[in-house]
């Protein structure tokens, strides 16, 4: 404080002892009011002693020639100085070079003084404009203690967004769907939730569009509810805001030491709705008519608003950014933890919240869009070339035939082929099926080869194909880019995924490979391929039309931007080679099953409640139906 500096300031003793005895209520008009008063009794005290106060230290006497001027000067205490002169002198400090600086000669017997200008040059005094601290090194629970704010809620950002519809809109109404009686009541609490965080309000006036409202029980019990977008996303017109390329983002790392990354909480929800937009979104329910006050999910013009909106909230900060994913780094550990409360605190400011189990902190290497960004630059993920590199060895020589299919279609990846594979290739010829140490080896080399010769993800691409087939037993997905192969995935199906029937095996293959890949397709147009055809016809029909457990994978991939072709088996080998020859363990995050129950997202028999509650009473009680109930479950 400028208080503070002015007592310390005070060469005597005995004024700044006086200064520093007022303790806390000293304040900065006192302090100048008590130099003031001192250095007038010194004016005084000199005066009557009639006593020089000090001479000026020349090392010659001089001659001065004076000009006459007009300047005024005035004392510290406010006192109007008589300038009879001013003139230029050579003034030299220590062993600095001589300066010409300029004098007034004033008609007093006070000490002669040096303006500030003049001590600056001279090095007599410097200036301190900030005082640095050493920073101290920030831990997890600091920072999460300083911005807990920002880890928690919903967040709000600034200003209001607009769904823009196409021309030649038609309107659509859909009827309410009935909702079983078990989670009527958590479905209400559900609404009033939503409605007092602002997320929905009450619809009182009538609305052009009605959308469907779909209902889906989380694992933990819990009630999420969204739109039913089929119709809707047909009419929006998308804005197609451009997102940063992977080399975009790479780029900004340069020269890293220490990485962060952050996951926007319930991104689209952060985003507010103008008056107009809020009609569109009307949604029926049980309990009356809803409408959207924040951005729903599903919404196909979500992912460009929201990149728009997140790239203003933190522009000028150096991040990578796509949709909701942050990336930032610091050459040091200093840098970094600077850079890091400068994020937290935009977004505090502009309203963004984030996923707190997500948070990487003070990292190494951080997992982004696909590649593993670390202090040496970029290297791919590990976990795209899984499937490939963890593919089971053929049990026979159907197996052996399928795998030589898919290398043969994935050659240009595969330097010398025809060499790596021969003794594949000749098992396949021989008589019998015998698979030995030298075939091992062949499948091994061939899967360290393939790869490392994967094609790197263009994020500045607007359209990627993805291929999936499902088997008896797996699911195999492939994904492509200019006909470059990106990334691979596979896995095993569960006991009761096994007895699902093929078109289910084939639209949870779809909705596998969304999950698995959805760093590289959220956002974009997705052609899916897919060996099924039956599948091209269901999925063009709304949800509601659709069996229970496919209502749910629809609804599971109803946030990308998917269009449906045809192709026979032998066309897409690496995906039915995947899936035949499938990772052995199934990944938890990837069971629909455990993931989602959906309720009611189908038309009800129009029988009455009570009806079907003394259905489901009896039926827990029939021993030929809890046997039925079992072989349905685990088969």
């Amino acid at each position: 404080m400028i208080r503070d500096q002015l007592v310390f300031g005070v060469k005597q003793d005995k004024i700044r002892e006086r200064l520093l005895s007022e303790g806390a209520g000293l304040t900065l008009a006192r302090s100048i009011a008590t130099c003031r008063a001192a250095e007038a009794i010194q004016v005084q005290l000199m005066i009557m002693s009639n006593q020089e106060h000090s001479k000026v230290h020349v090392k010659q006497e001089i001659d001065v020639v004076t000009r006459p001027t007009s300047n005024i000067l005035t004392s510290y205490t406010g006192e109007s100085l008589k300038v009879a002169g001013t003139c230029q002198l050579e003034v030299q400090n220590k062993n600095r070079d001589p300066q010409i600086h300029k004098f007034c000669e004033v008609d007093t017997d006070k000490r002669p003084i040096l303006s500030r200008q003049t001590s600056v040059s001279l090095n007599l005094i410097k200036f301190i404009y900030n005082i640095e601290q050493t920073p101290v090194a920030s831990t997890t629970d600091e920072i999460l203690a300083e911005y807990k704010n920002v880890f928690k809620a919903i967040g709000k950002m600034p200003g209001k967004c607009k769904i823009h519809l196409k021309p030649g809109v038609i309107p659509s109404v859909q009827p309410p769907r009935k909702v079983p009686l078990v989670i009527q009541d958590r479905l209400k609490n559900e609404l009033e939730r939503q409605v007092s965080l602002g997320i929905i309000e009450k619809a009182t006036e009538p609305t052009e569009w009605v959308n469907s409202m779909v209902v889906v029980q989380k694992p933990n019990d819990d009630i999420w509810i969204g739109l039913d977008p089929v119709v809707f996303n047909k009419w929006i017109q998308r804005p197609h805001y451009p997102i940063p390329t992977f080399d975009d983002i790479a780029n900004k790392c340069h020269g890293a030491q220490n990485m962060f990354k952050l996951d926007a909480r319930n991104g689209y929800w952060s985003m507010v709705l103008d008056d107009a937009s809020l009609e569109l979104t009307t949604f029926n329910t049980i309990f009356g008519r809803f409408k959207w006050r924040r951005y729903p999910f599903g919404i196909i013009s979500a992912q460009d608003e929201y990149q728009c909106r997140m790239e203003e909230a933190f522009e000028g900060l150096g991040l990578g950014l796509i949709v909701d994913d942050i990336a930032g780094v610091g050459t040091s550990k200093e840098d970094h933890d600077m850079q890091l409360k400068a994020v937290l605190q935009r977004a505090r400011e502009k309203g963004v919240k984030f996923i707190r189990h997500k948070f990487v902190f003070n990292a190494t290497a951080i997992p982004y869009f696909g590649h593993l960004l670390n202090t040496e630059g970029v290297k791919p993920d590990p976990n795209k070339t899984k499937a490939i590199a963890e593919i089971l060895e053929p049990r026979n020589k159907e197996e052996l035939q399928t795998l030589l299919r898919m290398l043969n279609y994935l050659s240009r990846y595969i330097p010398s082929l025809s060499s790596l594979n021969q003794p594949l290739r000749e098992l396949g010829k021989a008589k019998d099926f015998v698979w030995t140490k030298k075939h091992s080896d062949a499948c091994q080399t061939i899967r360290k080869s393939l790869s490392k010769h994967l094609s790197y993800f263009d994020t500045h691409c607007q359209e990627v194909e993805k291929i999936v087939n499902a088997s008896q037993h797996g699911l195999g997905a492939q994904l492509l880019v200019k006909d470059e192969t990106v990334a691979f995935g596979s896995r095993s199906l569960s006991d009761t995924e096994q007895i699902y029937s093929q078109i289910e095996k084939e639209l949870l293959s779809i909705v596998f490979a969304c999950k698995h890949f959805h760093q590289y397709i959220f956002g974009r147009k997705v052609s899916v391929i897919t060996d099924h055809k039956p599948l091209e016809n269901i999925l063009r029909k709304p949800i509601s039309n659709a069996p229970p457990r496919l209502q749910r994978m629809m609804l599971a991939i109803q946030p990308y931007d998917l269009r449906f072709t045809y192709r026979p088996g032998q066309e897409i080998p690496v995906a039915d080679s995947l899936s035949r020859l499938h990772m052995e363990n199934t990944d938890p995050e990837e069971d629909l099953q455990a993931e989602l129950h959906g309720h009611n997202v189908m038309k009800h028999i129009p029988i009455k409640d009570q009806m079907v509650q003394s259905i489901a009473d009896s039926t827990k009680y029939d021993p030929k139906m809890q046997v039925l109930a079992k072989t349905i479950k685990i088969g």
